[in-house]
């Protein structure tokens, strides 16, 4: 928490506080910022088109327009093990998408093109379900799938597309097996139910599609 407050005390001299460090089965990476449309969906499109494999991700954000976004992932090609000085390349790499000054999409088709031929071994049903009562102001989606390159920004993607804001994300994978809760809200409200039906038929469309 310490460290956060710190990284969101320095926003005035860098809009992108990044920090990144190896742990014992994968790295961290925490990024304080701003908050702007489609962030999540942004940001773990860098870390797929990296090669990077997220498992466990936290997303947060408060009043006055703060997000505190914390991936865990591990990384598949062992870039960053193998090449220290990648770690700089790989944070300016992610500061730059953000700033809009290096192409995402030119990035990510680069990356799933070299991914397309990659079989599952275990095959997941989709499921997806809303709780509109375990929350006071947010909408409670939970999505199971099977996990892929690339799944978390497509993802989160959709939900952007979608009018939705991820005010809460908790992100877990088992195998090949995708965990997903988002706490969402459209226009500051919960997500009514026709908005519900809408976003999970553009889910279900998204998966389901190559």
């Amino acid at each position: 928490m310490l460290l956060h407050v710190e990284m969101a005390e320095r926003l005035a001299d860098n809009s992108v506080q990044l920090e990144l460090k190896r742990g014992r089965h994968w790295y961290e990476l925490t990024l304080v910022t701003t908050d702007r449309p489609a962030l999540f969906a942004t940001m773990s499109g860098v870390l797929a088109a990296w090669g990077m494999n997220i498992v466990k991700a936290n997303a947060f954000s408060n009043q006055s327009g703060t997000v505190v976004d914390t991936f865990y992932f591990t990384d598949r090609f062992r870039t960053l093990e193998l090449n220290l000085p990648e770690w700089d390349r790989f944070k300016r790499s992610i500061a730059d998408v953000l700033a809009g000054e290096a192409d995402l999409d030119k990035m990510l088709q680069s990356r799933l093109r070299a991914d397309k031929n990659i079989i599952a071994k275990v095959k997941i049903a989709t499921k997806i379900d809303f709780d509109d009562e375990c929350s006071s102001h947010t909408t409670l989606i939970q999505l199971i799938a099977q996990d892929r390159p690339g799944f978390l920004h497509r993802v989160s993607s959709c939900l952007s597309r979608q009018k939705c804001n991820i005010e809460i994300a908790l992100i877990d994978t088992e195998g090949q097996m995708a965990i997903d809760v988002f706490y969402l809200t459209s226009a500051g409200k919960k997500l009514a139910p026709d908005h519900q039906k809408q976003l999970q038929s553009a889910l279900l469309e998204e998966l389901e599609s190559e």
